[in-house]
């Protein structure tokens, strides 16, 4: 081997040039649209040390929806306030000097995460190496073990070249894919593995695991399990299984796959509310991308610093209305995470997600005074600065990872929801989508649609739909719905004359004093007839003038369908359909009980979370509208047609697939979607194939062989 003298020449003297310094936010909303669209220098060098992104090899995972599994490689571990008001666009300005760039690596320092040094004498030991310190590593590092001689002896040096990101001794050790060596392979949470982790003795971790015999996945498995089961609430369980994920992500995944339908109202809704409210509480190793208005003009620089190569999905809030809860901050990250298990319990490799958390302050008092918060103590940025950051951040992810990287966005409030969507949408090359309003809108329609096959339930077109709540799920859910019936060959003037909405001050008409004030996406929907026939002040009110066949509630307020409400519903119906969407179960309009109590069980009931089944009533087992029935079956669909974007009629698709889905035996028992999401991963395959169909049919697939072939697996 060549002295490791001689390897550091070799290495520094092709080091790369300082780059010049990043364009600041302004430079970067000037510029988006074109660099977005255009940035196809994410193909050759999106990674930190010039690693190279092959993308064509890629593209072999993407096409077969059925082989996106949780699965990793066979050498390490798989690794939801309202605010009414539009948009007021002001002009402030960034300001203050732009950070001074960080020292290129020529010059011998580590960016991002530095290796722990620690000098003794004239030596220099380096306790980290390759997978603890970023990929943009150029220089050779000198990296000395005092551990055990069986594994290595202290005097020990390994090599790690960046172009091979191999390591090499003078004694054949090591497998050169092991990573993380020694006590920090411990902290390494893709490839701790408990007593299962492998390669012990080359990784330099005897002494540092207990003797016994390595295990099965099943027992690390089990062993979780009986942790889990160990506690008292779902909170408790809660911080169980993101310390486990956090620890031994393989074990994480193996568990959460083979209990869904335990473990996903958990790690996602309804205790994923609780646990975005009390994220200071456990807060342990943070997941996820941060980024805050301290970062802007630097974004860039921190997506580059993500450890995983192969992203296709990022899952980006501002945690400014999270479910029914309102604003929470950074404690939105919550969400975010919640989201990315619910793909990966999908069938989406954990390693394609990443999490993204944009901080510009809270209006939450509570947390702002919390000494547990952990995102910026200030009030939400509502200048120019706040958009300049989404857009910055989107443009750095999609410039690391490739034009064809999902952007989802959720949890914005309604006055930035729909507009942020739209702009990125209207950017070429985009692909992107807002669950909360279209994975919502696709879920509702779906239960609308399976409703039907009910006998005495009206068919779709004969629907009429009052919708409570006029925020951006419902106004989502109304579009989709309209979208639905104009296919079956309805007129939208007509179609818009069966849906009406009820938002915090009333019904929504061309009458009303603020109609001047509503946003467009409200207008759309306002009602315009003579001497104010469906002016209402409330929901009885509403449903007594408007005699709907559907009440669809995402208000958030609890008891809004109350006795009366429900049975004027069951007066006016032989079946009539109630969803309350609301998350969480605190914040639903009414419970599965109450609305089949007083309908006298004629309801066609569906709730955002589930409740649990009335043992005195064991014929009714009412759905459960999730989104996790939607988003990631559109996900593995754009990802397998390589979309240039998300169209709404891909979400009609993914609506009307989800709608077969539910089988003879949940309508028998009132379930208008699927009752076990231990199948979530078929479903969204199956929705994924339905996307992917649309997405040729709608002009943005760009698919190397024909659809049959692509889904005949």
């Amino acid at each position: 081997m060549r002295s490791i003298a001689t390897q550091t020449q070799t290495t520094r003297a092709s080091s790369s040039p300082r780059q010049p310094p990043r364009r600041d936010c302004r430079a970067t909303r000037r510029t988006f649209g074109a660099s977005s669209s255009s940035s196809s220098d994410a193909d050759t060098d999106c990674s930190h040390g010039g690693r190279r992104r092959r993308r064509d090899d890629d593209d072999d995972d993407a096409r077969e929806i059925g082989t996106q599994t949780v699965a990793s490689s066979s050498s390490s571990s798989s690794r939801r306030s309202n605010g009414e008001k539009k948009w007021d666009d002001d002009d402030d300005e960034r300001s203050g000097e732009e950070e001074e760039e960080e020292t290129s690596n020529s010059s011998g320092v580590l960016r991002g995460r530095r290796s722990t040094v620690a000098r003794r004498g004239s030596r220099r030991h380096v306790l980290t190496v390759l997978g603890t310190i970023p990929a943009s590593v150029d220089v050779v590092k000198n990296v000395s073990f005092p551990i055990p001689s069986e594994a290595l002896t202290p005097n020990q040096t390994i090599a790690i070249s960046k172009t091979s990101e191999e390591m090499s001794s003078t004694s054949s050790f090591v497998d050169p894919t092991i990573d993380s060596m020694g006590y920090h392979a411990l902290s390494d949470n893709k490839v701790y593995h408990n007593m299962a982790t492998s390669d012990k003795e080359a990784r330099g971790l005897v002494g540092l695991l207990p003797a016994g015999d390595r295990t099965s996945e099943e027992t690390e498995t089990l062993r979780a399990k009986k942790s889990l089961d160990a506690c008292g609430t779902d909170f408790e369980r809660y911080k169980v299984l993101v310390g486990l994920q956090n620890r031994d992500e393989q074990t994480f995944y193996n568990l959460l796959r083979a209990n869904v339908e335990e473990l996903l109202p958990i790690l996602y809704t309804p205790t994923v509310g609780e646990a975005c409210v009390r994220f200071g509480e456990i807060l342990d190793r943070p997941r996820g991308l941060w980024v805050s208005l301290n970062d802007c003009g630097k974004v860039e620089k921190l997506v580059k610093r993500w450890r995983n190569e192969n992203v296709k999905i990022a899952v980006i809030t501002d945690g400014e209305r999270i479910l029914g809860l309102g604003d929470q901050g950074a404690n939105g990250m919550g969400i975010s995470v919640g989201k990315g298990m619910v793909y990966a319990a999908s069938g989406v490799n954990p390693e394609w997600l990443l999490p993204v958390q944009i901080d510009t302050g809270t209006n939450n008092e509570d947390h702002l005074k919390d000494p547990l918060y952990v995102g910026l103590r200030k009030n939400r940025e509502r200048s120019q600065k706040y958009d300049l950051l989404i857009e910055e951040t989107v443009f750095a992810i999609r410039k690391r990872y490739g034009d064809d990287v999902i952007i989802h966005f959720e949890d914005f409030a309604p006055r930035n929801a729909f507009r942020i969507l739209k702009k990125f949408q209207d950017v070429p090359g985009v692909v992107t989508y807002n669950d909360d309003i279209q994975g919502t809108a696709a879920v509702t329609l779906a239960g609308l649609i399976a409703s039907t096959r009910i006998e005495n339930v009206l068919p779709l077109e004969k629907q009429k739909v009052l919708f409570f709540g006029a925020g951006q799920a419902n106004l989502g859910a109304a579009d989709l719905f309209v979208r639905a019936l104009k296919s079956r060959g309805l007129r939208e003037e007509d179609v818009l004359k069966r849906v009406w909405l009820f938002d915090s001050k009333g019904m929504v008409t061309t009458s009303r004093v603020d109609f001047a004030d509503l946003s467009n996406e409200k207008k759309r929907f306002a009602r315009i007839e003579p001497e104010n026939v469906f002016d209402a002040a409330d929901v009885l009110s509403a449903v007594q003038l408007c005699q709907p066949t559907a009440l669809i509630g995402a208000a958030a307020v609890p008891n809004a369908f109350s006795k009366p409400v429900l049975q004027e519903m069951a007066k006016n119906n032989k079946r009539p359909i109630v969803f309350a969407l609301s998350n969480p179960t605190s914040r639903a309009e009414c419970t599965a009980k109450q609305a089949y109590d007083y309908t006298s069980g004629k309801v066609v009931f569906a709730s955002g979370t589930k409740f649990p089944l009335d043992s005195a009533t064991p014929q009714f087992q009412p759905g459960f509208a999730n989104n996790a029935f939607i988003f990631p079956g559109v996900a593995r669909g754009a990802i397998a047609a390589k979309a240039s974007s998300v169209t709404s009629g891909m979400f009609l698709a993914a609506a009307e697939r989800l709608a077969q889905e539910v089988t003879k035996e949940d309508l028998a028992v009132g379930s208008v979607f699927p009752r076990t999401i231990d199948t979530l991963g078929d479903t969204a395959r199956s929705v994924g194939v339905a996307v992917v169909r649309r997405a040729k049919q709608d002009g943005v697939a760009e698919l190397d062989r024909n659809v049959a072939a692509l889904v005949a697996v």
